[in-house]
């Protein structure tokens, strides 16, 4: 090394040494952002830069942009999306060099220390294990959600928190020089979806988990030994778009000198950006990379990205596919979308024809309530129904004048969240509910009971009867999760329906020998419900198209939660299907809608769901709605429906892909 470059090095280390006061800076990594599996984090990034942390966040786990942080947060990882294939050995190496990770709830790595194995239900009290500095001074506290997962402690590990069967919740431990927290809690995640800022007796144990956590090696000097010569980073190294779209790529050049490097790519645009981090000391450097596609052309293009560092030059590859299929003959184009005072029919349906949409599918009942004027639900919660209105016709009626189509649907077995509170302890003490293998109480009709498959079917045969529906749809046709329903009503059928009683029971049905009957009893319980309606829906209005909103993962979904839509869809109940293929990650997404459309005959009609504001995430770019759809039609579906409507957002997404829909 020369002296110019052991000189920069000095000012750079002392340059941060001199701030070794100041907070940690924390990266929070983006599993939404990354295309991944996992809450959004922008709540927990709000609150912990309100109590004064230095937080950023990032989509790449490659070591440069990892190496920009003290602590790097990942928080409900389940699947860390569009990163390069060495991720899990990027973090090792960053821990091992002096680095700090923070991992929460579902996690899967650095195993050394502690990793999730186990969810626990319905279990909040927390005990603090005393003498451990991690949680020094703290006191028990109830977890803010209700579910949490066990560790299993590794040859590092040190436990931080046990629950109340005395099983690890959070643990600690060194790996090299660095240091790793992991825990089961849902830290900022209330309601196991999106995340919060954390508060109380949460906040206090996430800043002393960051206390504890802080480095005892500094940013620079981690980076100077990495950066024995310089090194270039492409992310992601491999990008999808629709054809005629634009691929954005991150360029970061690290270089043991603070001269500035020249980034060149032929066919691309090349733009130097200032990121938060180290970029400010001279050793890392950001640039934009823009390269662009042809319009209505599926093809793939390798772009080598050069980097000249002093006398050195650098080379990486990005590969762009671009992804075009024409669009299916009649595709439907929709939305779904709920009743709420913000989105009235007169004003949604001139709109959705505005965006270049054709249908509207509208939540409209669901358990006891309707969203419209039910003769037949008891809980009325229509916004037009003190004047004497009817949200359905009004929908109906501003549908059809701005030339859209509306299936209303219904959200049928749930019954938690769409009923009275009179309502629902009425249907408690009837012994109508699910219960769990426990015998706990689920608030879903138990769908064993003839009186409860008739509550199913009377929203629906009203709405088919009274309205001028083009389709009708079913929505929420399933068990809750693998833990309904075991009551008495449910065993009793299942023995008759198999012809021999159960030994042990829920033992012998949830993991034991009759597992299998089991799995089969509950897709037969949905199946026939479904079956039964879509008769009797037909009867009453041949015209209406029948369809259902399904869970994506084929076949995985009959045996979690009955639902054995593909059968539906042979046996002629359904008119469509609608998987809903929530995700943020292109590849799944493409990965499940080629399985959906091997599962079903070449002709039946799949409308793709795509989550454009869904608990998996939000779509922020119409580049990556369009490569959505661009990736449903090259998988044979006739058309799409987003999820769900929401005025500003659902325009700023569809508005400038109204042209290249068609």
């Amino acid at each position: 090394m020369n002296r110019t470059r052991i000189m920069c090095l000095v000012v750079a280390i002392t340059t941060v040494t001199c701030a070794s006061a100041a907070p940690p800076r924390i990266g929070v990594f983006d599993v939404k952002a990354a295309g991944g599996q996992g809450a959004d984090v922008r709540g927990l990034v709000g609150g912990l830069v309100k109590e004064g942390y230095a937080v950023d966040t990032f989509r790449s786990l490659q070591p440069l942009d990892l190496l920009r942080f003290d602590i790097v947060y990942l928080s409900d990882v389940h699947n860390p999306g569009n990163v390069n294939n060495g991720w899990r050995r990027n973090i090792e190496a960053y821990v091992a060099s002096g680095g700090s990770v923070l991992q929460t709830w579902h996690h899967h790595i650095l195993g050394q220390v502690s990793r999730g194995v186990e969810r626990v239900y319905g279990s909040r009290r927390m005990h603090i294990v005393p003498g451990q500095p991690a949680v020094a001074g703290l006191d028990d506290f109830d977890a803010v959600f209700e579910d949490h997962i066990v560790e299993k402690v590794g040859p590092a590990g040190t436990v931080l928190i046990r629950n109340d069967a005395g099983q690890p919740v959070a643990v600690a431990g060194r790996i090299g020089k660095g240091k790793v927290i992991s825990t089961g809690l849902a830290l900022a995640i209330p309601n196991g979806r999106t995340t919060r800022p954390p508060r109380a007796a949460e906040l206090r144990l996430l800043k002393s988990f960051i206390e504890w956590l802080k480095p005892e090696v500094s940013a620079t000097e981690r980076l100077a030994a990495a950066l024995t010569r310089p090194r270039l980073e492409i992310s992601p190294s491999r990008v999808q778009v629709a054809a005629g779209f634009p691929a954005v790529l991150t360029v970061r050049v690290g270089a043991p000198s603070t001269a500035s490097p020249v980034v060149t790519c032929a066919g691309a645009s090349v733009t130097a950006e200032k990121s938060a981090g180290l970029d400010e000391v001279g050793m890392l450097h950001t640039f934009r990379l823009e390269a662009p596609t042809a319009a209505r052309k599926a093809q793939t293009r390798e772009f080598r990205v050069h980097a000249q560092v002093g006398d050195e030059l650098l080379e990486g590859l990005a590969r762009v596919e671009s992804v075009h299929a024409p669009p299916p003959e009649d595709e439907r184009r929709g939305v779904w979308l709920h009743v709420g005072e913000d989105r009235h029919p007169k004003d949604v349906m001139p709109e959705l024809k505005r965006l270049g949409l054709d249908m509207a599918v509208l939540r409209i009942a669901g358990g006891t309530a309707a969203f419209y004027a039910s003769q037949v639900q008891p809980d009325v919660r229509d916004p037009l129904a003190p004047e004497g209105g009817d949200w359905l016709a009004e929908a109906v009626k501003h549908a059809h004048a701005s030339g859209i189509e509306i299936h209303p649907y219904v959200n049928n077995c749930i019954v938690e969240g769409r009923a009275s509170k009179e309502s629902l302890e009425r249907l408690r003490a009837a012994g109508r509910l699910q219960e769990d293998p426990d015998g706990r109480p689920i608030d879903w009709f138990c769908p064993s009971q003839e009186i409860n498959i008739a509550a199913i079917e009377r929203p629906m045969l009203e709405i088919v009867s009274r309205y001028d529906v083009d389709g009708m749809q079913y929505d929420f046709i399933r068990y809750p999760n693998s833990q309904g329903c075991f009551c008495a009503k449910c065993r009793a059928r299942f023995e008759q329906e198999t012809g021999k009683p159960v030994a042990d029971w829920p033992k012998d049905v949830v993991d034991g020998e009759r597992r299998r009957q089991w799995i089969e009893f509950r897709c037969e319980r949905i199946s026939a419900i479904v079956k039964r309606v879509s008769t009797r829906i037909r009867e009453a209005n041949p015209k209406a198209r029948i369809s259902a909103a399904v869970f994506a993962g084929w076949p995985g979904c009959r045996e979690s939660v009955g639902q054995d839509w593909a059968r539906w869809c042979r046996e002629g109940w359904l008119d469509a299907v609608c998987p809903m293929n929530y995700t943020l990650d292109s590849d799944a997404f493409a990965a499940k809608a080629a399985a959906h459309r091997a599962a079903l005959p070449p002709d039946f009609p799949i409308l793709q769901g795509i989550g454009i504001s869904a608990g998996q995430g939000t779509m922020e770019d119409p580049g990556h709605l369009a490569l959505h759809i661009a990736l449903a039609r090259r998988a044979g579906a006739a058309g799409f429906i987003g999820f769900c409507y929401r005025p500003k957002q659902t325009t700023t997404l569809f508005l400038p892909l109204r042209d290249w829909l068609r």
